[in-house]
């Protein structure tokens, strides 16, 4: 039997502009790039941001495709038991980032998921993509709540469905799911589900499905390796940010010491002028004492000292 060819254009070449920590979704950039482009979403909704590497290689592509989407990111920035609790710097940093780029299509909404449902119409999201607590039931709720908004044209993206650990329980819902949609699995970085929800998928998507049932083992292969290449750039810079903070101690160790040094210098000098004001002192005292005026005087002064006790 003759295999589906594989729709492989230069769309998952992408060179991500924004590479961060966390690098879990490193290894999805390539594919991640490739459906936005191939999709064509109206609305792209994003449930769990985060410092915003999945959002921002979305975006870009949005943004180089010069294609007709509404983004929009939603997260509280204040994080999770699984992403951990931070403060405002995260939000802002990214903040930044977006809005100096992607104002004319994109949103950060800072709320709940739950509180974001009231700003999407019934039928309006094309792709969805769930990251928020990856219990299983955030996100079935998750998916239950936002499965009214999507449309006919629906994908939902699920991260992480390759953790089954410190009580991540994506994967018990993906196996539910994935019994009743066409799919793609990828079981690198962190795993991810792509399911098929909507009954309109566009043909370039549905020819990538085709080819994955054939040959899952080829196509989760490919996405992989190229995956692993952003994975790359990513440790790399996390290794070179490593270093010039590490650097950056040294030399603030090094001024430190050389802090120290002055201030013990300092306190020597202070140690040894008293030493010698002591010793001069002493030597006065001495002169003063075997002076014959202090000899003439020390019946007077024994006298005075009875006198004054009384």
């Amino acid at each position: 039997m003759t295999q589906p060819t594989m729709p492989i254009d230069p769309d998952i070449l992408i060179e991500p502009q924004r590479v961060v920590q966390p690098a879990s979704w490193a290894g999805h950039v390539p594919f991640g790039a490739w459906l936005v482009a191939k999709h064509r979403p109206r609305i792209l909704v994003e449930l769990g941001t985060h410092t915003g590497f999945s959002y921002g290689a979305f975006c870009q592509t949005v943004q180089t495709k010069g294609l007709d989407t509404r983004c929009y990111a939603v997260d509280t920035w204040a994080g999770d038991e699984h992403a951990g609790y931070y403060d405002d710097s995260i939000f802002d940093e990214f903040s930044t980032y977006h809005d100096s780029r992607y104002t004319s299509f994109s949103r950060l909404l800072r709320m709940t998921f739950d509180e974001a449902l009231d700003y999407f119409d019934e039928g309006s999201v094309d792709l969805l993509h769930i990251d928020g607590l990856h219990t299983y039931e955030a996100v079935k709720h998750d998916f239950e709540s936002w499965l009214p908004k999507l449309s006919s044209r629906a994908i939902v993206l699920f991260h992480d469905t390759n953790v089954r650990e410190r009580g991540f329980g994506v994967w018990r819902l993906w196996d539910e799911l994935s019994e009743h949609y066409p799919n793609l699995r990828f079981d690198h970085s962190n795993g991810l589900g792509v399911l098929l929800v909507g009954s309109e998928i566009g043909e370039e998507v549905m020819a990538m499905q085709r080819h994955y049932q054939a040959s899952p083992e080829l196509v989760r292969g490919m996405f992989s390796q190229l995956g692993q290449r952003i994975e790359n750039e990513s440790a790399l810079r996390q290794a070179e940010a490593t270093s010039l903070k590490r650097h950056e101690l040294l030399e603030h160790r090094e001024a430190l010491i050389v802090e120290r040094d002055a201030a013990l210098a300092e306190r020597d000098r202070i140690i040894e002028a008293y030493e010698h004001e002591r010793d001069d002192l002493k030597r006065q005292l001495g002169h003063i004492v075997n002076s014959r005026s202090w000899r003439v005087t020390q019946p007077l002064r024994r006298l005075a000292a009875r006198w004054r006790r009384g």
